[in-house]
């Protein structure tokens, strides 16, 4: 399922176009349904006792946290460096976090599948995908959710990256014209 913004502009537009072309060719290459894997787009940093949390806005002063979640096969969301440049064009990085059910996305895989489920996703940008460039990747909950130290609380720390659970990000670095909802990709960040 995707959970997209209305009109968005700047970086949610381009943000959204990769949202949608990651969300459907996952859908393939995993052979499973849309209500399988719920894709957000850029989520917010609230505050939390614990410290940040990442949540979705969902309208008025409503909003939802984003958090690895048993009943589905995959949930993946955006995040965005707190700094953004400017030389030509704005220029920031990104970061793309997935949880994972590796025994039901991969069930004919005998040993945990934590490599296989990263490969397909990082062979999607290869180098790049809609102008963000691929930068590598970093697994465990402290470093994937490095922003929000309060969505990494003592009692789920114990199911997110225990089979059949992984947690990993992407990091991006990407180029956009905040003025313009063009998905054209820049090219020599």
């Amino acid at each position: 399922m995707l959970v997209t913004k209305t009109n968005p502009v700047g970086i949610d537009a381009r943000l959204q176009t990769l949202q949608t072309e990651l969300h459907d060719r996952l859908l393939t290459r995993w052979k499973i349904g849309d209500g399988d894997y719920k894709a957000y787009g850029r989520c917010y940093k609230k505050p939390s006792d614990n410290g940040y949390i990442a949540v979705n806005y969902e309208g008025g002063e409503n909003y939802k946290e984003v958090y690895a979640d048993k009943t589905l096969r995959a949930l993946s969301f955006f995040g965005q460096s707190a700094k953004v440049g400017f030389e030509q064009w704005e220029k920031t990085e990104v970061h793309l976090v997935f949880f994972v059910n590796l025994a039901t996305l991969k069930p004919t895989i005998e040993h945990r599948a934590d490599e296989e489920v990263r490969k397909d996703v990082i062979t999607l940008f290869s180098p790049s995908l809609y102008g963000f460039e691929y930068q590598g990747f970093e697994l465990y909950l402290e470093n994937v959710l490095r922003e929000y130290p309060g969505s990494r609380r003592d009692n789920r720390l114990s199911i997110v990256d225990l089979h059949p659970m992984h947690c990993f990000r992407i990091n991006l670095k990407f180029r956009y014209d905040i003025n313009s909802n063009n998905c054209t990709p820049f090219t020599n960040f």
